[in-house]
């Protein structure tokens, strides 16, 4: 199967990442082979390349140059003459808006593959639906249960985001703390997260004031990408000085090596306040053997079980203490857990049964549609 993965690529996050997985796993002919058609050039189109990617780009595209749309809708219908494409996926409201139309006048399947119950502004999701897709496919059963029938009446599939086992590196956490100046035997505390006030970073550092001062750092990873985000991030920057936690909490801004980073870790620690549609980044913490701690909410209890982690209260900075106390303690527990959260992860990340899944869902679902190769 030949498809196509039409997308702004102007922010990095979990929808990113999992593309960028996509790309090397999918750079051969069986069971998917995967193409990527980019509006905007930047970090996202040379992940991609880097990763083995076929990138096309489409064009900046603003929503409100009626030109730029002309042009990049344009430059998608050319690229979906110049060869036979089983499906074209779409990962948000805009690019389904924005390119829907001109992927269904070309006689591809549109499939929309979505990444949260209420991804995009009403107005935006109400554009996005004049072209119905051949199938949605929801990132966990708690996406597809809230989205419930907002994506209309065609078929509906739960499809986890493909997801690749990291292969830990020889001494990389004793690089990794050498590089960051943390002690061996430190409790190292990580969050890998955009910076949006949901994923709980504020609450993080409220706990983090409460415990005992000595054998633990906190490695917040990410960085702004907006200008929302910018001030978020300034806002957490200056309340871990308040607190008195400047020596302790070391941010370390936007990064290209997470999983690195999560080698040199103990334990992963991101208490959202609202629910996580999925949590690529539990999956990718449980892979590099961290304990994960998270707010019971949405898809969490989907990936987060007590063999590998704990589910605390949202919002409630006394669980959250509560979680990270009992876990920073070196020992029996956290082994046993940490030995968990790999058996955990190997069961989203076997890539090759994660595509064989999607690839099974897209011929039972399309094989009616004419352009499915």
């Amino acid at each position: 199967m030949n498809v196509l993965h039409v997308h702004s690529g102007n922010m990095f996050g979990g929808v990113e990442r999992m593309l960028q997985t996509l790309a090397p796993a999918t750079a051969g002919t069986a069971p998917l082979r995967s193409s990527f058609a980019l509006c905007f050039e930047g970090p996202v189109a040379g992940a991609l390349r880097a990763a083995a990617g076929e990138v096309h780009p489409l064009g900046a595209v603003r929503v409100r140059r009626i030109d730029e749309i002309s042009r990049a809708r344009r430059a998608l219908k050319g690229l979906l003459a110049s060869q036979p494409w089983s499906a074209a996926f779409v990962h948000s409201a805009w690019s389904q808006a924005i390119f829907g139309p001109t992927i269904l006048k070309s006689g591809t399947p549109l499939v929309r593959w979505l990444h949260a119950p209420e991804p995009g502004p009403r107005w935006l999701e109400g554009w996005a639906a004049r072209s119905q897709p051949s199938l949605v496919l929801c990132n966990s059963r708690y996406t597809c249960r809230a989205a419930g029938t907002r994506m209309g009446g065609g078929p509906i599939a739960v499809q986890y985001p493909p997801a690749g086992l990291h292969r830990p590196a020889p001494g990389a956490r004793a690089a990794v703390r050498s590089e960051l100046g943390t002690p061996y035997d430190a409790t190292a505390i990580v969050i890998a997260a955009r910076m949006e006030r949901w994923k709980g970073h504020d609450l993080l550092l409220e706990s983090l004031a409460t415990l005992p001062e000595n054998g633990w750092e906190a490695w917040i990873v990410g960085g702004p990408q907006r200008p929302a985000e910018q001030a978020y991030y300034d806002s957490l920057v200056t309340r871990a000085g308040e607190l008195g936690l400047t020596s302790r909490v070391r941010f370390l801004g936007q990064r290209d090596d997470v999983p690195r980073l999560l080698e040199g870790a103990d334990l992963y620690c991101q208490p959202n306040r609202s629910a996580e549609p999925f949590g690529l980044s539990f999956v990718e913490a449980l892979g590099a053997g961290l304990p994960v701690i998270t707010a019971d909410l949405g898809a969490a209890p989907e990936i987060v079980d007590d063999s590998c982690g704990i589910l605390v209260e949202a919002g409630s900075v006394l669980a959250l203490t509560a979680a990270l106390k009992r876990l920073i303690k070196a020992g029996g527990e956290r082994g046993k857990m940490s030995d968990g959260a790999r058996r955990r992860a190997r069961e989203f990340c076997d890539l090759p049964r994660s595509l064989d899944r999607l690839a099974a869902e897209l011929a039972r679902t399309l094989t009616t549609t004419p352009a499915l190769t």
